[in-house]
């Protein structure tokens, strides 16, 4: 049997969460995350390789960015790519999937489909989350299903979309500020020093100093997962993020992130 394989950034566990949900349907699927330095090389031939990732202001996080620029594909120009890209509201994932189309076409490489999945909306940083956490979840699962249809039958859909040069800008700006944005993060004396923020974080951005409270190292990606994934509530942005709900996926705990994170 081909084998398949899903690479998947996730913070939160929503596009985690994802990735899962198509690696069932299309059975001997391996998932690895696109969050380390590691460059890649696949030795041998996929069936289909995939993408799942989280829109960071209307586009691809940088780190995604950074794994597809450097993978070699050299093994798989004949594969059935797709890629899925988790958001908010598809209104405001805009150049999520043409970025990446355009990233694999610079390798040679035809991204067969891409699709936009709406998820629950968790960016505590800009708004207070709506409290339709189940509703919305059920929805996702909803609206996930025909898109796995669409990958397991390896629908080929090569419409593309032109980037929108506002939202491009808007963007690079985002993405040039956002890996200091944890200068901003605080830490109260209350942490527990349980270590699990260090270990949900999918970029390796935080460790723990001599006095096991976690500090961070300028690579950040906003995912925000050390926030939300904190027990005691202990880490915050500023002053905007102490009183506003969390959220993390309600099906994946922070041990499989982890775990994908290579703890």
């Amino acid at each position: 049997m081909r084998k398949n394989i899903i690479f998947v950034f996730s913070g939160t566990g929503n596009s985690l969460w994802a990735a899962k949900k198509i690696s069932e349907g299309l059975e001997n699927c391996e998932i690895v995350s696109m969050g380390g330095d590691k460059k890649h090389t696949l030795t041998d031939e996929y069936d289909a390789i995939g993408f799942v990732y989280p829109t960071y202001y209307r586009g691809v996080p940088a780190r995604v960015q950074n794994f597809v620029s450097q993978f070699d594909f050299r093994n798989n120009k004949n594969t059935y790519f797709f890629a899925v890209a988790t958001c908010g509201s598809v209104a405001t994932a805009c150049n999520a999937t043409t970025q990446l189309r355009n990233l694999l076409k610079r390798k040679e490489i035809t991204l067969s489909y891409a699709e936009k999945l709406d998820m629950f909306s968790n960016y505590i940083i800009m708004y207070d989350m709506r409290d339709t956490v189940e509703e919305e979840t059920r929805q996702s699962a909803r609206d996930l299903e025909p898109i796995i249809d669409n990958i397991k039958k390896r629908t080929v859909d090569l419409t593309a979309s032109r980037i929108k040069p506002f939202e491009q800008l808007m963007y690079k700006g985002f993405i040039h500020f956002s890996s200091h944005m944890d200068k901003h993060f605080n830490v109260s004396d209350a942490c527990t020093h349980c270590g699990i923020c260090q270990k949900a974080c999918p970029v390796n951005n935080i460790d723990l100093g001599q006095d096991k409270k976690p500090y961070f190292k300028h690579h950040c990606e906003q995912c925000l997962a050390c926030i939300q994934h904190c027990p005691a509530r202990v880490i915050n942005y500023k002053d905007k993020t102490q009183d506003k709900r969390r959220y993390t996926h309600p099906d994946i705990p922070w041990q499989e992130l982890a775990r994908l994170n290579g703890y």
